[in-house]
């Protein structure tokens, strides 16, 4: 439970109570009302996820996630050799005596203190070798090395060298310490193909297993095979100046104790054209990888079943070169300090209209300045404004174009799934990312990322699980998320869950049809400096509990859509400033209040919200300054009234008449139609019109312009 010691501080900050009533509302939902989501709840439920985790999952055909692409299960991997090497029927004995050997098989040449095995068998070898190499050459054969005690170093090339074989075994003998060293000047007949690369290298398949100890030492990578690496057992501990553990086809771990430190990929696969291949499966062990650039990273798919995993990239996210800046306009812009003078000091052309406005898109870096003083060419008109090119593109527009060292924690080429394990990733890069998708079914991650902390360019979809992302640029993205069950609590210097395809939001108007948050169970947390939940698509919420503490700025919302926010059922709690407040569209079938406050309320404000008969709906702690409170729960019934209390202190009292109900000034942004933050009535992008005087003429509002007061221009 160590993982969770700050998860569990994080939430001592909010006290959530849903005390359930025999009525149903206005939600179409059939599940029950919760009677409790309180800190104990959360953690009994965590405990509970972590206990199962040390069960191996069953695989079967029913769950795909536990096989192959070609169907075949990942535990058929591990053969029974692999997995029970042989430590008593040898063949040979090798005897390393500094710089030469001796043995009397005659599988095995002796040159000087080259090493050669030439035919199948079991071959023991212990001693010390100063400069010297073993060579696998024994075509079509299977090849056990057991090292008991050894000690090889070799200056100019790798200590363990796989000519040709069918398979090779390095297996650990019981309680005996092993060293492998590689020289810095690597030499080789054939410059053109650099092979060996690294300290333990085999051109063909490699398993190391046994309980004994194995340290690398190398001034290229640790372990190397141009098939697959299989490891069952064993203390490995690698240093390197460049990968740790590279196996092309696939590296498959079954359990052991591997510490690696890498100048470049901590574990690895390399193989590109074959989707069935290129992978990376963990049934179980304990890994510590401190990389400097990935810590684990699949071409294909990376799955997780069990493990304990201690992951730092690039030396953490204290590396991050992201750092967040304010939103405003929309979503469409990004800036810092953006204010009425920046539309002031701005003269637009004759012929100027609202497609002018609602294409452009400043840069992060936005200010008055950069504004004021963009000079147009003489013949400007509106297709030049349309088309000009800014500076920076908004982050959450497109996925920046990924350099050529990847500093992420781990990483799937087309899948990752996890369905077990204690996962702790420090990364500067994003902690958990994939091309394609990502499942988690299971376990415990505690994430510090420098970007991202999950991100998919496709699908996430977590079913369960605990997860604890307590620094972030943003939370979890992808096109597409859906949270099923599990404990999730992140916090994010930026969006806290955001649902972006990559394609441009133009700002206001910009609507992606497939792209969606939905969640349908569980417990969800949200800390976010810019938008809580932000979907360039739509938002469902039909259960669960979600609690969003959100920006402070005025520029994010705690809640954010393009297209609509429909809530079914479930609790729903989300507390911002009111300049970018949203809440859900009138589609909704369960009743939500949205309270906007006349004085910004300080952290730590408790509100409550009660029935006419004093009974206690909801009750929550803020963690942030906030005017803005959107609420939603299955015990908010038509035809009721209920008073929100700040401090314990009666604020307003409000009876629920319609699916929405509000108090206070709402901005401007909540309930808007499709493209246009909402489904309710703001229309589509082409109705939205820039701030007119009484002649209908560009003019921005006075020095209390908001663009969130709905009284301050028509249609914005």
């Amino acid at each position: 439970m160590k993982n969770f010691n700050s998860f569990k501080k994080t939430l001592g900050f909010l006290t959530v109570t849903v005390l359930a009533l025999a009525e149903t509302g206005c939600s179409s939902s059939t599940n029950e009302s919760q009677s409790s989501v309180s800190e104990s709840s959360v953690f009994e439920s965590a405990t509970t996820t972590e206990t199962s985790t040390d069960t191996k999952n069953e695989i079967s055909e029913a769950n795909p996630l536990f096989y192959k692409k070609d169907n075949s299960a990942y535990s058929e991997l591990f053969s029974d050799k692999d997995l029970n090497p042989d430590f008593n029927n040898i063949d040979a004995e090798i005897k390393l005596n500094g710089s030469s050997a001796s043995c009397n098989a005659d599988g095995v040449t002796i040159d000087g203190a080259k090493i050669t095995i030439t035919k199948e068998g079991i071959y023991k070898v212990s001693g010390r070798l100063d400069d010297g190499q073993i060579i696998v050459d024994a075509p079509d054969s299977k090849v056990q090395i057991i090292l008991d005690n050894a000690d090889i170093s070799c200056s100019n090339s790798s200590a363990i060298y796989g000519i040709n074989s069918k398979k090779i075994f390095i297996s650990l003998a019981e309680n005996s310490t092993n060293k492998l060293t590689d020289g810095a000047n690597y030499t080789y007949a054939d410059e053109t193909n650099q092979e060996p690369d690294s300290c333990i290298f085999s051109k063909d398949s490699l398993t190391i297993n046994g309980s004994g100890s194995l340290d690398i030492n190398s001034s290229l990578s640790g372990i190397h095979s141009k098939d697959d690496i299989v490891i069952t057992g064993g203390n490995i501990n690698v240093i390197s100046n460049e990968d740790g553990i590279k196996g092309k086809d696939y590296v498959a771990v079954a359990d052991g104790i591997i510490s690696i430190k890498s100048a470049e990929d901590g574990i690895k696969s390399t193989k590109t054209n074959d989707d069935s291949k290129g992978f990376v499966y963990i049934a179980n062990g304990t890994f510590t990888i401190d990389s400097a650039c990935d810590g684990i990273q699949a071409e294909t798919d990376l799955i997780i079943d069990s493990g304990t995993f201690d992951i730092t990239s690039n030396g953490g996210s204290e590396n991050s070169t992201k750092t967040h800046a304010n939103t405003g306009f929309g979503g469409g812009f990004k800036n810092d300090g953006f204010n009425r003078e920046d539309f002031e000091n701005f003269t637009p052309p004759d012929d100027f209209n609202h497609d002018d406005l609602e294409n452009m898109i400043p840069h992060d870096k936005f200010n008055r300045e950069d504004f004021e003083n963009m000079t147009p060419p003489d013949n400007f008109n509106h297709e030049d404004f349309r088309n000009m090119t800014p500076l920076q593109m908004q982050d959450n527009q497109t996925e920046s174009t990924e350099t050529s060292i990847s500093t992420k924690g781990i990483k799937g080429g087309s899948s990752i799934n996890i369905n077990g394990g204690n996962i702790n990733i420090n990364s500067a890069d994003d902690s958990v990312h994939s091309n394609g998708d990502i499942t988690i079914n299971a376990g415990m991650l505690d994430i510090k990322s420098g970007d991202k902390g999950i991100h998919a360019d496709s699908n996430i979809k977590i079913n369960n699980g605990s997860i604890n992302i307590t620094e972030s640029y943003e939370g979890i993205e992808s096109a597409v998320i859906e949270i099923n069950n599990g404990n999730i609590y992140l916090k994010a210097s930026d969006d806290g869950i955001n649902a972006s395809d990559g394609s441009a939001q133009l700002g206001m108007g910009t609507y992606s049809d497939e792209v969606q948050i939905i969640i349908n169970g569980g417990y969800t947390e949200v800390d976010a400096d810019g938008d809580g939940l932000d979907s360039n698509g739509n938002i469902t919420i039909n259960d669960g509990t979600v609690i969003v503490n959100g920006s402070t700025n005025g520029g994010d919302g705690a809640l954010d859509s393009n297209g609509g926010i429909i809530i079914t059922g479930g609790t729903l709690i989300a507390a911002g400033m009111h300049n970018m407040a949203e809440y859900p569209d009138s589609k909704s079938t369960q009743c939500v209040i949205s309270a906007t406050f006349d004085t910004t309320q300080t952290a730590d404000t408790i509100v409550n919200l009660k029935n006419s008969d004093g009974d206690d709906i909801i009750t929550f702690t803020s963690i942030k300054t906030f005017d803005n409170i959107v609420i939603s729960s299955s015990d908010i019934l038509k035809g009721e009234t209920y008073s929100i209390s700040l401090d314990s202190a009666e604020y307003q009292s409000i009876t629920i008449n319609d699916t929405i109900s509000t108090i206070g000034t709402q901005s401007t942004m909540g309930g808007f139609g499709k493209g246009m933050h909402g489904s309710g009535g703001r229309g589509n992008k082409g109705d939205f019109q820039p701030p007119t005087n009484e002649n209908g003429e560009f003019e921005m509002p006075d020095k209390n312009f908001s663009r969130m007061d709905k009284n301050s221009a028509t249609n914005l």
